[in-house]
């Protein structure tokens, strides 16, 4: 395992991503360039970065106010079911890789 490997898996682990979500998030990164260049351009996408920060922290606050972590992302990601529909075509990559495609 690469170092950059290791660190992004850490980061991954911070942000509340499962181990196996950032195992594959990881190997695919380190495995297919054209894959990193996606999440790099997700990344610099300001309106997807400013969705899934308010996404991550309203699942945080769920969570926190103890929802389980499988009801608090559903009811978070239901809420904001348009705005991802809007994005599809940026995302599909990353959700294939989150359903194991």
């Amino acid at each position: 395992m690469s170092f950059k490997s290791f660190v992004m898996k850490k980061a991954l682990r911070l942000k509340g991503v499962s181990k196996d979500q950032a195992d594959a998030i990881a190997d695919k990164m380190d495995n297919d360039p054209q894959f990193a260049e996606t999440m790099k351009s997700l990344q610099g996408n300001k309106e997807v970065k400013e969705l899934f920060d308010k996404i991550q922290k309203e699942i945080e606050e769920k969570k926190k106010s103890g929802m389980p972590e499988e009801y608090a992302a559903m009811n978070v990601m239901t809420k904001y079911k348009a705005q991802i529909a809007k994005h599809k075509d940026a995302l599909a990559p990353l959700f294939a890789l989150m359903m194991g495609k």
